[in-house]
Protein backbone atom coordinates (compact mmCIF):
# COMPACT_ATOMS: atom_id res chain seq x y z
CA UNK A 1 0.00 0.00 0.00
CA UNK A 2 3.10 2.63 0.62
CA UNK A 3 4.34 1.80 -2.28
CA UNK A 4 1.29 2.39 -4.15
CA UNK A 5 0.76 5.81 -2.76
CA UNK A 6 3.92 6.55 -3.31
CA UNK A 7 3.37 5.96 -7.42
CA UNK A 8 0.56 7.93 -7.07
CA UNK A 9 2.07 10.95 -5.50
CA UNK A 10 4.70 10.61 -8.00
CA UNK A 11 2.57 11.27 -10.50
CA UNK A 12 0.17 13.75 -9.51
CA UNK A 13 3.35 16.10 -7.55
CA UNK A 14 5.64 15.51 -10.95
CA UNK A 15 8.01 18.39 -11.56
CA UNK A 16 7.89 19.18 -8.12
CA UNK A 17 11.62 18.73 -6.13
CA UNK A 18 12.43 17.24 -2.94
CA UNK A 19 15.60 18.28 -0.76
CA UNK A 20 16.68 16.22 2.18
CA UNK A 21 19.02 17.30 4.88
CA UNK A 22 21.14 15.37 6.81
CA UNK A 23 24.00 16.31 9.27
CA UNK A 24 26.46 13.95 10.52
CA UNK A 25 26.82 10.03 10.17
CA UNK A 26 28.08 7.33 12.35
CA UNK A 27 29.64 3.63 12.05
CA UNK A 28 26.68 1.19 12.24
CA UNK A 29 26.62 -0.43 15.50
CA UNK A 30 29.12 2.04 17.58
CA UNK A 31 28.20 4.40 20.34
CA UNK A 32 28.22 7.72 19.35
CA UNK A 33 29.40 9.23 22.77
CA UNK A 34 26.98 11.65 21.85
CA UNK A 35 22.71 12.12 23.40
CA UNK A 36 21.80 13.43 20.52
CA UNK A 37 22.22 10.80 18.27
CA UNK A 38 19.66 11.62 15.89
CA UNK A 39 22.14 13.88 14.30
CA UNK A 40 24.42 10.95 12.94
CA UNK A 41 23.06 8.52 10.97
CA UNK A 42 24.29 4.84 10.65
CA UNK A 43 26.32 5.03 7.38
CA UNK A 44 24.20 1.86 6.38
CA UNK A 45 21.10 3.74 5.98
CA UNK A 46 22.64 6.46 4.19
CA UNK A 47 23.85 3.95 1.67
CA UNK A 48 20.40 2.45 1.76
CA UNK A 49 18.81 5.60 0.82
CA UNK A 50 21.93 6.70 -1.46
CA UNK A 51 20.82 3.15 -3.23
CA UNK A 52 17.32 4.06 -3.55
CA UNK A 53 17.59 7.49 -4.81
CA UNK A 54 19.73 6.56 -7.60
CA UNK A 55 17.13 3.56 -8.57
CA UNK A 56 14.54 5.92 -8.43
CA UNK A 57 14.94 9.60 -8.41
CA UNK A 58 16.77 11.73 -10.74
CA UNK A 59 19.21 13.59 -7.84
CA UNK A 60 20.41 16.94 -9.11
CA UNK A 61 23.26 19.60 -7.72
CA UNK A 62 20.73 21.60 -5.22
CA UNK A 63 21.87 24.55 -7.51
CA UNK A 64 20.43 23.17 -10.61
CA UNK A 65 17.61 22.77 -9.25
CA UNK A 66 17.38 26.32 -7.60
CA UNK A 67 18.43 27.43 -11.59
CA UNK A 68 14.96 25.81 -12.42
CA UNK A 69 12.82 27.20 -9.72
CA UNK A 70 14.58 30.78 -10.20
CA UNK A 71 14.00 30.58 -13.68
CA UNK A 72 10.35 29.71 -13.29
CA UNK A 73 10.43 26.37 -14.79
CA UNK A 74 9.11 22.91 -13.66
CA UNK A 75 11.75 20.69 -12.21
CA UNK A 76 13.02 17.09 -13.57
CA UNK A 77 10.37 14.51 -13.05
CA UNK A 78 11.70 12.68 -9.33
CA UNK A 79 13.56 15.52 -8.66
CA UNK A 80 15.62 15.53 -5.70
CA UNK A 81 18.80 17.19 -3.90
CA UNK A 82 21.06 15.90 -1.12
CA UNK A 83 21.87 18.38 1.60
CA UNK A 84 24.59 18.03 4.74
CA UNK A 85 24.55 21.19 7.31
CA UNK A 86 27.37 22.06 9.53
CA UNK A 87 30.59 20.43 8.07
CA UNK A 88 30.96 17.49 10.19
CA UNK A 89 34.34 14.96 9.41
CA UNK A 90 31.93 12.26 9.08
CA UNK A 91 30.51 13.92 5.41
CA UNK A 92 34.35 13.22 4.06
CA UNK A 93 34.82 9.99 5.85
CA UNK A 94 31.86 8.06 5.39
CA UNK A 95 29.56 9.78 3.20
CA UNK A 96 31.47 10.84 0.52
CA UNK A 97 32.84 7.25 -0.58
CA UNK A 98 29.26 6.41 -1.08
CA UNK A 99 28.36 9.68 -2.86
CA UNK A 100 31.63 9.24 -5.24
CA UNK A 101 30.84 5.12 -5.97
CA UNK A 102 27.23 6.14 -6.53
CA UNK A 103 27.81 9.37 -8.37
CA UNK A 104 25.28 11.25 -6.09
CA UNK A 105 25.72 14.87 -5.98
CA UNK A 106 25.31 16.71 -2.75
CA UNK A 107 25.70 20.37 -1.57
CA UNK A 108 27.55 20.33 2.20
CA UNK A 109 26.15 24.17 3.78
CA UNK A 110 29.63 25.39 6.06
CA UNK A 111 29.36 26.65 9.64
CA UNK A 112 33.25 27.95 8.69
CA UNK A 113 34.45 28.76 12.07
CA UNK A 114 33.20 25.03 12.91
CA UNK A 115 35.74 23.95 10.11
CA UNK A 116 38.38 26.75 11.18
CA UNK A 117 38.30 24.95 14.18
CA UNK A 118 37.95 28.63 16.16
CA UNK A 119 33.67 27.95 17.03
CA UNK A 120 32.79 24.64 18.17
CA UNK A 121 29.09 23.93 17.49
CA UNK A 122 27.03 25.41 20.54
CA UNK A 123 24.52 22.67 20.64
CA UNK A 124 27.07 20.28 20.84
CA UNK A 125 28.64 21.90 23.24
CA UNK A 126 25.85 21.75 25.34
CA UNK A 127 25.45 18.36 24.82
CA UNK A 128 28.99 17.42 25.84
CA UNK A 129 28.44 19.17 29.46
CA UNK A 130 25.26 17.48 29.83
CA UNK A 131 26.32 14.08 29.44
CA UNK A 132 29.48 14.56 30.88
CA UNK A 133 26.77 15.67 34.12
CA UNK A 134 24.61 12.38 33.53
CA UNK A 135 21.67 14.31 31.77
CA UNK A 136 19.24 12.45 29.60
CA UNK A 137 18.35 13.16 25.78
CA UNK A 138 15.11 14.75 27.11
CA UNK A 139 16.60 17.10 29.47
CA UNK A 140 19.05 17.97 26.76
CA UNK A 141 16.51 18.46 24.46
CA UNK A 142 14.70 21.17 26.84
CA UNK A 143 17.62 22.35 27.31
CA UNK A 144 18.40 23.21 23.66
CA UNK A 145 14.64 24.18 23.56
CA UNK A 146 15.16 26.98 25.79
CA UNK A 147 18.86 28.39 24.89
CA UNK A 148 17.41 28.95 21.18
CA UNK A 149 14.43 31.17 22.29
CA UNK A 150 16.80 33.37 23.92
CA UNK A 151 19.14 36.41 22.33
CA UNK A 152 22.57 35.24 20.98
CA UNK A 153 24.47 36.37 23.68
CA UNK A 154 22.73 35.71 25.93
CA UNK A 155 22.98 32.04 24.58
CA UNK A 156 26.41 32.16 24.56
CA UNK A 157 26.51 33.24 27.97
CA UNK A 158 25.00 30.37 28.91
CA UNK A 159 26.57 28.57 27.22
CA UNK A 160 29.80 29.47 28.32
CA UNK A 161 28.10 28.91 31.84
CA UNK A 162 27.24 25.13 31.38
CA UNK A 163 31.02 24.22 29.91
CA UNK A 164 33.02 25.77 32.08
CA UNK A 165 34.10 23.06 34.19
CA UNK A 166 33.33 20.11 31.60
CA UNK A 167 36.65 18.16 30.36
CA UNK A 168 34.76 15.68 28.60
CA UNK A 169 36.71 14.58 25.26
CA UNK A 170 35.02 15.93 22.05
CA UNK A 171 33.26 12.46 20.85
CA UNK A 172 34.58 11.81 17.01
CA UNK A 173 31.20 12.64 15.63
CA UNK A 174 31.16 15.57 16.68
CA UNK A 175 34.68 16.89 15.38
CA UNK A 176 34.60 19.20 11.84
CA UNK A 177 35.77 18.16 8.12
CA UNK A 178 39.17 20.20 7.46
CA UNK A 179 39.85 22.70 4.69
CA UNK A 180 41.61 20.12 2.58
CA UNK A 181 38.99 17.94 2.31
CA UNK A 182 36.59 20.05 1.40
CA UNK A 183 38.91 21.72 -1.32
CA UNK A 184 39.21 17.82 -2.41
CA UNK A 185 34.99 16.91 -2.18
CA UNK A 186 34.81 20.24 -4.61
CA UNK A 187 37.55 19.09 -7.26
CA UNK A 188 35.60 15.86 -7.83
CA UNK A 189 32.88 18.09 -9.35
CA UNK A 190 30.29 16.18 -7.50
CA UNK A 191 29.85 18.36 -3.84
CA UNK A 192 29.42 21.98 -4.06
CA UNK A 193 29.22 24.08 -0.82
CA UNK A 194 27.21 26.60 0.87
CA UNK A 195 27.35 28.81 4.22
CA UNK A 196 25.98 28.41 7.06
CA UNK A 197 27.20 31.24 8.84
CA UNK A 198 30.13 31.48 10.84
CA UNK A 199 29.39 30.56 14.45
CA UNK A 200 26.25 28.54 14.07
CA UNK A 201 24.01 31.49 15.42
CA UNK A 202 20.16 32.01 15.18
CA UNK A 203 20.17 34.49 12.99
CA UNK A 204 16.80 35.89 14.41
CA UNK A 205 18.52 36.33 17.03
CA UNK A 206 21.12 37.99 15.88
CA UNK A 207 21.33 42.10 16.04
CA UNK A 208 21.35 43.22 12.39
CA UNK A 209 24.65 44.34 12.80
CA UNK A 210 25.66 40.53 14.26
CA UNK A 211 24.22 38.80 11.12
CA UNK A 212 25.94 40.50 8.40
CA UNK A 213 29.04 39.80 10.29
CA UNK A 214 27.89 35.82 10.58
CA UNK A 215 27.11 35.92 7.08
CA UNK A 216 30.09 37.91 5.64
CA UNK A 217 32.56 35.86 7.59
CA UNK A 218 31.22 32.75 6.10
CA UNK A 219 31.45 34.09 2.07
CA UNK A 220 34.89 35.57 3.02
CA UNK A 221 36.01 31.81 4.48
CA UNK A 222 34.06 29.93 2.33
CA UNK A 223 35.90 32.30 -0.69
CA UNK A 224 39.18 32.11 0.53
CA UNK A 225 39.52 28.80 1.34
CA UNK A 226 37.39 27.08 -1.44
CA UNK A 227 38.10 29.53 -3.94
CA UNK A 228 34.69 30.82 -5.19
CA UNK A 229 31.79 32.57 -3.40
CA UNK A 230 28.92 30.45 -2.31
CA UNK A 231 25.44 31.34 -3.70
CA UNK A 232 23.53 28.92 -1.88
CA UNK A 233 23.33 29.54 1.94
CA UNK A 234 21.09 27.42 4.92
CA UNK A 235 19.53 28.78 7.80
CA UNK A 236 20.81 27.13 11.07
CA UNK A 237 18.14 26.05 12.90
CA UNK A 238 15.87 26.98 10.60
CA UNK A 239 12.22 27.36 11.53
CA UNK A 240 9.93 30.30 10.28
CA UNK A 241 11.04 32.33 13.25
CA UNK A 242 14.80 31.65 12.63
CA UNK A 243 15.62 33.92 10.60
CA UNK A 244 14.19 38.01 9.46
CA UNK A 245 13.40 39.70 6.54
CA UNK A 246 16.56 41.54 7.19
CA UNK A 247 18.21 38.21 7.26
CA UNK A 248 16.89 37.67 3.75
CA UNK A 249 17.61 40.86 2.55
CA UNK A 250 21.52 40.69 3.73
CA UNK A 251 22.02 37.19 2.57
CA UNK A 252 20.54 39.15 -1.61
CA UNK A 253 23.20 41.69 -0.79
CA UNK A 254 25.75 38.85 -0.19
CA UNK A 255 25.22 37.39 -3.41
CA UNK A 256 23.13 34.21 -2.23
CA UNK A 257 21.14 33.58 -4.86
CA UNK A 258 18.91 30.97 -2.50
CA UNK A 259 18.51 30.05 0.96
CA UNK A 260 17.05 27.33 2.73
CA UNK A 261 14.77 26.76 5.79
CA UNK A 262 13.82 23.42 7.36
CA UNK A 263 10.23 24.05 6.86
CA UNK A 264 9.35 20.45 4.89
CA UNK A 265 7.44 21.45 1.90
CA UNK A 266 8.07 20.72 -2.14
CA UNK A 267 10.26 22.77 -4.16
CA UNK A 268 8.57 24.20 -7.17
CA UNK A 269 9.33 27.92 -8.57
CA UNK A 270 7.31 30.58 -7.25
CA UNK A 271 8.19 30.31 -3.68
CA UNK A 272 10.27 33.18 -1.95
CA UNK A 273 13.84 32.83 -2.82
CA UNK A 274 15.29 33.33 0.49
CA UNK A 275 12.99 30.84 2.23
CA UNK A 276 13.08 27.81 0.13
CA UNK A 277 11.69 24.58 1.59
CA UNK A 278 13.52 21.14 2.99
CA UNK A 279 12.96 17.69 4.44
CA UNK A 280 14.94 16.13 7.38
CA UNK A 281 16.51 13.22 7.02
CA UNK A 282 14.74 10.07 6.46
CA UNK A 283 15.41 6.79 8.69
CA UNK A 284 15.31 4.15 6.17
CA UNK A 285 14.65 3.35 2.73
CA UNK A 286 11.02 3.66 3.10
CA UNK A 287 10.80 7.12 4.83
CA UNK A 288 12.98 8.13 2.03
CA UNK A 289 10.35 6.87 -0.50
CA UNK A 290 7.50 8.30 1.13
CA UNK A 291 9.17 11.86 1.46
CA UNK A 292 10.65 12.49 -2.12
CA UNK A 293 8.05 10.92 -3.68
CA UNK A 294 5.50 13.18 -2.35
CA UNK A 295 3.35 10.27 0.05
CA UNK A 296 3.65 12.39 3.07
CA UNK A 297 2.33 15.32 0.88
CA UNK A 298 -0.40 13.94 -0.58
CA UNK A 299 -1.32 12.10 2.99
CA UNK A 300 -1.19 16.04 4.27
CA UNK A 301 -3.70 17.17 1.41
CA UNK A 302 -6.16 14.54 1.59
CA UNK A 303 -6.30 14.66 5.62
CA UNK A 304 -6.37 18.94 5.67
CA UNK A 305 -9.37 17.98 2.67
CA UNK A 306 -11.38 15.56 5.10
CA UNK A 307 -11.27 18.00 7.91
Amino acid sequence: MAFGLSLVARTKLSGQGAVLTFHGLCADGAPTGVLDSSLHLPVSVFRSVCQHLKKTCEVLPLSEMVRHVNAGKTLPHNAVAITFDDGLGSNYHLGYPILKELGLPATIFLATGFVDGTHPLWFQEVDRALRARGASTAELFAKLGQLKRLPDAEMRAEVAKLTADCAAAHPEVTLPMRWDQAREMKASGLIEFGGHTHSHPILARCTVEQQAEEIRQCCDRITAELGAAPTLFAYPNGGPTDFTADTQRLLAEHGFEASFTMMPARLVSGLTTQALPRYGNPTSMLEAEATVSGAFELLKQWRGGAA
